[in-house]
């Protein structure tokens, strides 16, 4: 017998109330039992027991990742004020990459930094196939989304389309989605044709929304100041030749068929109540990255009125390109620093946060239910992160958002310790 007993001051399942004095069993990548260390079946008694100090969760779920970007720190240590001050300062950098093999370079160092913060599963959107496979290559979990961006009909047609496919075909060693970049960098008609490839193929969806706030001008009145990027092409968009189409955010995404529950959108600010109830009413879930709206110049996310609302909310950091690190639990703590000031007071504001940093993403992606990735439960895998923090009394989530930033010191993916702050020290 190969399974190993590990136990911890508290132990929080997520799906279940946290464990104080816990311990838990793993056996063959998995978990197969998990409670108070006073329960432990006689089966397991006689094996050695690892105790680690402080408090043991699941292994975090990244909901919004650019890991090829994590070179580009130098763009995200800056502050500007607006999304398109920022859209081009990143251009910039972007375009004097040179040598491709650096984005996967980039990608592996992204992952190294979020695990050494706790993170196991990443919603990874791949622009550059050179960082693919990046996921499965450094022992971690996910979902591979590739990306397609500034794509209007014509090009779509004339090409884009069959490489786009092609990607899709090419072996992978990770579970593969689609990223439609934003419904205002794609023509209406690339995206529609996107979700049904997506549909036929039954991969999950993943877009950027509701992140600029220029953004809604060019769904009513075909405003381009969004997609300056594309420098002369912009007239060649179908939302700017058409004047707009007069619809808000939410409902031009929803004309598109994007709102739906195998897709989750990155952001999702600029939105008023109307429209994000039409996001709920259709199952799509939102994941804040309130960190790198701080730093593009954007508003505060509307966390307070999601939770209020009734949505289920992931997490992400985005990238080092416009977030001062990938440490999943700095976002958490900021969200719910910016929940109390726009005034949430429901006691349970720090158990759903937590979630959304577990269970959260791990739904977003499609990935709760069967493997249960983002909880710790019998059959579920040995994914797992210690921070070594203190708790008082017994409000064990509320200690994990305030304090758990900068305090993981073991990462655990699939029963197999990736990183052991205490074995480098």
């Amino acid at each position: 017998m190969n399974s190993r007993v590990l136990s911890a001051d508290w132990i929080v399942p997520v799906t279940t109330p946290p464990i104080r004095h816990g311990q838990l069993v793993i056996d063959n990548h998995r978990i197969v039992w998990l409670g108070p260390s006073d329960k432990l079946p006689e089966r397991w008694r006689s094996a050695p027991v690892e105790h680690m100090s402080g408090v043991l969760t699941p292994g975090l779920v990244n909901a919004h990742t650019h890991l090829q970007y994590t070179h580009f720190e130098k763009v995200g240590q800056q502050k500007y004020s607006s999304f398109e001050e920022w859209a081009d300062a990143f251009d910039v950098v972007y375009d004097a990459v040179s040598d491709a093999n650096d984005w996967r370079k980039a990608a592996a160092d992204g992952v190294r930094q979020a695990v050494e913060s706790g993170t196991t599963v990443f919603a990874e959107i791949v622009t550059n196939d050179e960082a693919r496979g990046i996921l499965s290559e450094t022992g971690v979990h996910g979902i591979e989304y590739l990306e397609a961006i500034g794509h209007f009909d014509v090009r779509w047609k004339n090409g884009a389309r069959d490489e786009f496919i092609a990607r899709l075909e090419q072996p992978s060693t990770v579970t593969v989605g689609i990223s439609p970049h934003a419904p205002y960098s794609l023509d209406g008609s690339v995206i529609k044709d996107l979700l049904s490839i997506a549909a036929e193929r039954n991969m999950r969806v993943h877009s950027h929304f509701a992140e600029s706030s220029k953004e809604a001008d060019l769904y009513r009145d075909g405003d381009g100041t969004v997609i300056s990027f594309s420098g002369t092409l912009r007239d060649e968009f179908e939302l700017v030749r058409a004047g707009g189409t007069g619809f808000t955010s939410a409902a031009y995404a929803e004309s598109l068929g994007l709102l739906n529950s195998r897709t989750h959108l990155a952001h999702a600010i600029y939105l008023d109540r109307e429209e994000r109830d039409l996001v709920l009413s259709r199952g799509a879930q939102v994941v804040l990255c309130p960190r790198s709206n701080s730093v593009i110049g954007l508003d505060a996310p509307p966390v307070a009125a999601y939770l209020g609302e009734g949505h289920e909310i992931a997490v992400g950091t985005d990238s080092l390109a416009s977030s001062p690190s990938l440490d999943l639990m700095a976002d958490v703590k900021l969200l719910a620093e910016l929940a109390i000031q726009q005034g949430y007071e429901n006691s349970d504001l720090y158990v759903r946060l937590f979630r959304a940093a577990t269970t959260g993403g791990a739904k977003a992606m499609g990935l709760a239910e069967g493997s249960g990735y983002g909880a710790l439960a019998p059959g579920g895998p040995a994914d797992l992160a210690l921070f070594d923090i203190a708790v008082e009394g017994d409000n064990v989530e509320k200690a994990l958002v305030l304090s758990a930033s900068g305090k993981c010191v073991r990462t655990i993916s699939a029963g197999k310790t990736i990183f052991d702050r205490n074995a480098e020290a």
